[in-house]
């Protein structure tokens, strides 16, 4: 399937869409027997990343099914993730490494949001040791903070006084480029925080697919087809990736393209 994807438009995000995260966090708490339908795993370790202004405690339900469908899932331990700081992503970078040590298998990494940029930087720097990066809502393809709804901007600004002289910024060129790792980007159309365009693969490859996904920007760790989705990707044998199936009812839920267009 071939998807056209329109240039970015400067404009507010409608970030009253976001609402919705909390019925998709209410019905992850609700509806745990859904996790027995998900694929099940081979025990390799999954770090996921969180978005901005979110620790692990964001990403605890996601983990607690994966690990249930039998993955070793961890999050990225370096606390609240409050912008892009090249000592935090060395740290992650240490974390992930020893996890993979510890199991003796490759890692799969998953990037909720600002998290995302971190995965990717890493699937770029260090690949021997990923088995595939997985990206959520993530504006890998962001050329600056105007990619972002105003709020969220002003708050990262606010709290990131040193942003834009940080050594991990000079690294955009590197994480806006596909991996040469299995690689998921999956995206909302209906974002409510940052615009989808920049959430998307620029040049997929043969193991690179973009995935839209019915979701809201802030529920994406707790949105169940998100979880599905997850799962699918990471139960693929090493070594053996293949795109989404859209198959069933998968073809309802979801969208997914593998050879995309800019205007």
């Amino acid at each position: 399937m071939t998807e056209h994807i329109p240039a970015p438009r400067e404009k507010t995000r409608p970030t009253a869409r976001e609402i919705r995260s909390l019925a998709e966090i209410a019905s992850a708490v609700s509806m745990r027997n859904f996790h027995r339908h998900l694929h099940s795993g081979d025990g390799h370790p999954v770090v996921i990343a969180p978005s901005f202004m979110t620790s692990d405690i964001g990403s605890a339900v996601m983990r607690q099914a994966l690990r249930r469908a039998g993955y070793a899932a961890y999050g990225w331990e370096q606390g609240l993730n409050t912008g892009l700081r090249e000592k935090v992503y060395r740290n992650y970078e240490r974390h992930v490494l020893d996890l993979v040590s510890r199991h003796g298998r490759k890692a799969s990494l998953v990037g909720w949001s600002l998290g995302g940029i971190y995965a990717r930087s890493l699937a770029h720097r260090r690949p021997e040791y990923v088995r595939q990066v997985i990206t959520l809502g993530s504006p890998v393809n962001i050329p600056e903070m105007r990619g972002v709804s105003g709020p969220v901007a002003k708050l990262y600004e606010m709290l990131n006084p040193g942003a834009l002289s940080d050594p991990m910024l000079s690294w955009r060129d590197e994480w806006k480029r596909t991996p040469n790792v299995p690689s998921t980007a999956m995206y909302s159309a209906s974002d409510g925080i940052v615009d989808w365009q920049y959430c998307v693969h620029e040049q997929p490859g043969p193991q690179a697919e973009n995935l839209r996904v019915p979701a809201s920007h802030m529920g994406m760790t707790h949105n169940l087809a998100v979880l599905y989705a997850l799962s699918d990707r990471l139960a693929q044998a090493e070594g053996k990736w293949q795109p989404f199936s859209l198959s069933g009812i998968r073809q309802h839920l979801y969208a997914v393209s593998h050879t995309l267009q800019t205007a």
